[in-house]
């Protein structure tokens, strides 16, 4: 069985269609044969077509459709959804040629047995459940939303799982002796913290930087630090200079 249809299942009425379309495509070669005088069936010894000077094109449209029923069986025993539209497709077809010739010399009971055939297989075709057996099933709403919902997870665990992964960049070097009370031996000991912009210093508290300083052997009172380090960060330089005139050493005066 195909990957195509490994998911499905044959049930009873698709091998049942699929035995009467090989036997509707024996029949149809039978009277491919019979329009051609090559055999007899019963008390006719030739099948008459609607159009008798035009045996030899109801021999070959016979034949061709006996050869199709022969592929179609093929498709509904392998589940391909393609067999189920070709018999829905032949057998009307089949029928309707099967009435052109009874409008000829063609007796009915002579294509009785192919009228019975072709009708059992387009109707067993046309059942819900051998029409479900080709035909997927479209998912529920409730389905639709839960599918959705798991994508929407798992994008967002992927999402996550990249930035986990993805490297951090780094933080900005800035001029940190513009805070007032900041030397360069006081810079270099906060930058070999890990504390290289104005923005982390104005995150910090006085006693976060303090013990910072400490462990440095640094006695500097980083109190006003913060302030500053906020002010720096968000580019107010004149605000910054105005707080600066209000300090001595970086402490208030």
């Amino acid at each position: 069985m195909s990957s195509q249809s490994a998911h499905r299942e044959r049930t009873l009425a698709v091998t049942i269609l699929a035995l009467l379309a090989g036997l509707a495509g024996i029949l149809s070669l039978i009277d491919a044969a019979r329009y051609m005088g090559w055999i007899s069936m019963g008390s006719v010894a030739g099948m008459k077509f609607f159009l008798p000077q035009a045996q030899w094109f109801a021999a070959i449209m016979a034949a061709i459709v006996g050869v199709i029923w022969f592929v179609v069986a093929w498709w509904l025993w392998t589940l391909n959804p393609s067999g189920w539209l070709f018999v829905v497709v032949i057998a009307v077809i089949n029928l309707v040629f099967l009435f052109l010739a009874v409008l000829g010399k063609t007796t009915f009971s002579d294509v009785l047995l192919q009228v019975v055939v072709n009708a059992a297989a387009l109707i067993l075709a046309l059942l819900p459940s051998t029409k479900a057996a080709f035909v997927p099933t479209l998912p529920s709403a409730d389905q639709l939303r839960a599918a959705q919902t798991q994508a929407k997870a798992a994008a967002a665990s992927a999402a996550a799982a990249a930035a986990a992964v993805a490297p951090k960049p780094a933080p900005a070097v800035d001029d940190l002796t513009k805070i007032e009370g900041v030397g360069p031996k006081t810079s270099e000991a906060l930058k070999a913290a890990g504390i290289t912009a104005y923005s982390q210093l104005a995150a910090m508290t006085p006693d976060e930087i303090r013990a910072v300083l400490s462990t440095a052997g640094i006695g500097s009172d980083p109190g006003t630090w913060p302030k500053q380090a906020s002010l720096a960060a968000s580019g107010q330089w004149d605000a910054l200079k105005a707080y600066q005139d209000t300090l001595e050493g970086g402490k208030p005066a």
